[in-house]
C-alpha cells in the first residue's frame, strides 16, 4: 500500500483516530508521518527488539558488562543491533540480560510450547521427572522424609516406564 499522502513511498505507518464515534484511518510514509507531526513517540520496528532489552534500572545497580559469546563471538550491544542472537550458547552468555527480556515477551523463561509429535511423550516425560526430582531435593531439605521417599519412588517407577520403552 502507498502511502495517502505522497503517493509515493510504502506505507509503514497505520494511523486510526476516533473522534465523536466516527473512525478516521490514515495509511503514511515514514517521512509523511513526521511530517504530519500527529505523533508523539515513532516506533521503530526494526529496533523494537532492542529497546526492550532497556529493562528498568534498580537505583544503585551498575549493569556489569556482559563478554562476548565464546562460540560466535557476539556482544550484547551486536545482538541489540541486529535483533538477533549469533547461537544457541549466547542465551547461557547473555542469560542475566535475556531473562528479564523473555519474560516480558512471553510470560515465562521456560518453553512450554508445541513440541514435534514423535518426541511429545518423550519430553513430557522428561519434564515430569525433572519436576519430580526438583520436589524430592525440596523434600530432602525440608527434612521431609516420608514424602521424599514417595517421590524416589515415583522417580523410579517412571524411569523403569522409560528403560521399557
Amino acid at each position: 500500500m502507498l502511502c495517502e499522502q505522497c503517493g509515493k513511498e510504502h506505507a509503514s505507518i497505520h494511523m486510526t483516530k476516533i473522534i465523536n464515534n466516527k473512525k478516521i484511518e490514515s495509511h503514511l510514509c515514514q517521512e509523511c508521518a513526521r511530517e504530519y507531526g500527529d505523533f508523539t513517540d515513532m516506533i521503530d520496528l526494526p529496533n523494537i527488539f532492542a529497546g526492550m532489552f532497556d529493562a528498568p534500572k534498580v537505583w544503585g545497580a551498575i549493569p556489569k558488562p556482559s563478554s562476548s559469546c565464546s562460540v560466535c563471538g557476539l556482544e550484547l550491544a551486536d545482538i541489540r543491533r541486529v535483533n538477533q542472537l549469533g547461537c544457541s550458547e549466547c542465551y547461557q552468555t547473555f542469560r542475566r540480560e535475556l531473562e528479564p527480556l523473555l519474560r516480558r515477551l512471553h510470560g515465562t523463561t521456560r518453553h512450554v510450547g508445541k513440541v514435534p509429535a514423535k518426541s511429545h511423550a518423550r519430553i513430557h516425560l522428561d519434564r515430569q521427572l525433572g519436576q519430580l526430582r526438583e520436589q524430592l531435593q525440596q523434600a530432602i531439605s525440608a527434612e521431609n522424609y516420608e514424602l521424599a521417599a514417595a517421590l524416589r519412588d515415583e522417580i523410579r517407577q517412571l524411569e523403569s516406564n522409560v528403560i521399557d520403552e
